[in-house]
């Protein structure tokens, strides 16, 4: 799946994508990129569970679609290095 594709599914919708977070936009906001484009991304940090992330590192994110914010973001259950 990538990010363009889940911008246009339901809200709520179970996501799973592959790519990079690009910037912290602090607390427990980033934005990720893949190929298609880009989205923002609430991960707390028991997901992140004391694993560091670098931009240049490809990861897979899965999680829900919350399209009542504007923009959508995907709010992260399960990150993977």
């Amino acid at each position: 799946m990538t990010v363009d594709f889940a911008k246009n599914m339901h809200d709520g919708a179970s996501v799973s994508l592959r790519g990079n977070l690009i910037s912290h936009k602090g607390e427990d906001r980033y934005v990720f990129r893949d190929k298609s484009g880009e989205i923002n991304a609430v991960i707390p940090a028991a997901v992140f569970d004391g694993r560091e992330v670098q931009p240049d590192q490809m990861i897979n994110i899965s999680g829900s679609l919350d399209k009542k914010s504007a923009p959508a973001v995907v709010r992260v259950t399960h990150l993977q290095k």
